[in-house]
C-alpha cells in the first residue's frame, strides 16, 4: 500500500492512496471522535500514479472537504484510515497533546502491553502495532511518511530490513528485551489461549511469523514437564525454526536467516547504534532513559504486566535442554546486555558501549 497527504489547508485534506490490489478504487474513512464514521471513495485522477504502475486507473485521489465535513475547519481531532484495512493514513496534529517526535520501539513479544502501548500512543499522532503484519512496501511508506512528524510504530519487525529508513527519517529508535525463557512461556501461554479459544482475528494479528506453533501450543501440556519435554522432541523443522531465539531474529538476522552464534555479535552491534536500549527486568532505567531521549515521559505510570503462571512456566521451561538449545543465541544476546547495564558502564544517552556489545 502507498499512500502520501499532499495538504491540509484547514478547510481542504488533499492525498492520494493506492491499495495492494492495483485495479481496486480505494475507499477512506474519516474518523471524528463523537460522530458516526464517513466513508470517502477516491474521487480525484492521479495520472502520475497510474504512469508510475502503483494503480490500473490513476483513479486514488480524495479531497476531504467542507461539502464532506461541513466544520471541518474548526475540528481539531480527525482521522483518515484505509477502509479495508483500518490503516491510519493522517491525523491532525493537536499542540499541547502530540509531540512532534517520530518513534519505533522493537518489541519482540507477542502478547501486547496494551497498557504500555496506550501510554504511549496518546502522545502521538499516528500509531501502528504489530509491525510485522505489513508488507515490506507498506511498512516503508508508514515509516516515511513525509507530511506527519508525530509517528509511533511498535512491533516485531527485522531490525535489518528498516533501519536506514528509520535513520534516514529521524526515529527514535527502541529496543526493549525480556529474559529469553520468560519471553517463550509468555509466548506459549498466550498462543494456547488464543487457540483454545478459537479467536480467529486475534491469531491472526498476533501470530504473523509463528503460524505452526499455533497447533503446537494447543496441545501443549503446560503443567506436565515430562509432557513438555516430549513435545520439544516431536516438533517440526518449521516449529523449531519459529521457536528459535527471536531476539536474535529481529537484531541480527535478515529475512529467512536461522539464528547462529555469528548473529548474536551482529545483534549487539545493531543495538549498539540503537537509542535507547532497556530490559523489562530493569524497566525503570529503561523508562528513564526513554524519557530523556525523547524530552517527554511517555510511559507516565505504566509498567509491564507480569503473571505468576509466565514465571512458573519459564523456570520449567529452563530446565529443558531441548529448550535451551532453541534459546541458545537469545540467552547469549540476553547475558550481555544485561550484563552491560548490571555494570553501569554501558549506558550514556541511551546507547550500549560498543566494547561491550563486540563480544
Amino acid at each position: 500500500m502507498h499512500f502520501i497527504i499532499d495538504s491540509d489547508s484547514g478547510n481542504s485534506i488533499k492525498g492520494w492512496l493506492a491499495p495492494d490490489n492495483p485495479s481496486l478504487t480505494p475507499t477512506i474513512i474519516i474518523i471524528i471522535p463523537g460522530r458516526n464514521e464517513i466513508a470517502v471513495q477516491a474521487n480525484v485522477t492521479r495520472a502520475g500514479i497510474r504512469d508510475l504502475g502503483l494503480h490500473s486507473t490513476g483513479l486514488v485521489g480524495f479531497d476531504v472537504n467542507t461539502k464532506i465535513v461541513p466544520d471541518l475547519d474548526q475540528i481539531d481531532d480527525i482521522e483518515i484510515v484505509e477502509a479495508e484495512t483500518r490503516l491510519p493514513i493522517y491525523r491532525r496534529l493537536q499542540k499541547g497533546r502530540h509531540i512532534e517526535r517520530k518513534m519505533f520501539l522493537f518489541d519482540c513479544s507477542i502478547m501486547p502491553q496494551r497498557r504500555i502501548l496506550s501510554a504511549i500512543e496518546k502522545h502521538f499522532t499516528l500509531t501502528y502495532s504489530n509491525s510485522e503484519r505489513n508488507g515490506l512496501e507498506t511498512t516503508i511508506n508508514i515509516i516515511s511518511n513525509p507530511f506527519n512528524s508525530s509517528i509511533f510504530i511498535s512491533g516485531r519487525s527485522l531490525l535489518s530490513r528498516y533501519d536506514q529508513y528509520l535513520k534516514n527519517k529521524g526515529y527514535v529508535r527502541v529496543a526493549l528485551l525480556r529474559e529469553p525463557f520468560e519471553e517463550l512461556a509468555e509466548r506459549l501461554l498466550f498462543l494456547n489461549f488464543l487457540a483454545k479459544e478459537d479467536a480467529s482475528s486475534y491469531l491472526e494479528t498476533y501470530s504473523t511469523g509463528v503460524t505452526t506453533l499455533i497447533d503446537f501450543a494447543r496441545e501443549l501440556p503446560l503443567n506436565d514437564p515430562r509432557g513438555l519435554t516430549t513435545a520439544f522432541r516431536a516438533t517440526s523443522d518449521q516449529q523449531r525454526r519459529e521457536l528459535m531465539s527471536p531476539m536474535t531474529k529481529v537484531f541480527g538476522c535478515d529475512l529467512d536467516e536461522v539464528p547462529k552464534r555469528v548473529h548474536v555479535s551482529k545483534a549487539l552491534d545493531n543495538l549498539a547504534t540503537i537509542d535507547v536500549v532497556g530490559t523489562r527486568e530493569r524497566y525503570g532505567l529503561f523508562k528513564e532513559l526513554l524519557s530523556g531521549v525523547l524530552g517527554v515521559d511517555v510511559l507516565g505510570e505504566e509498567g509491564p504486566t507480569s503473571f505468576r503462571t509466565v514465571k512458573g512456566l519459564a523456570t520449567t521451561l529452563s530446565r529443558i535442554g531441548l529448550v535451551a538449545d532453541l534459546l541458545e543465541e537469545d540467552l547469549a544476546l540476553y547475558a550481555y546486555v544485561d550484563e552491560a547495564i548490571t555494570e553501569g558502564i554501558s549506558h550514556h544517552g541511551g546507547e550500549i558501549r560498543r566494547d561491550v556489545a563486540s563480544r
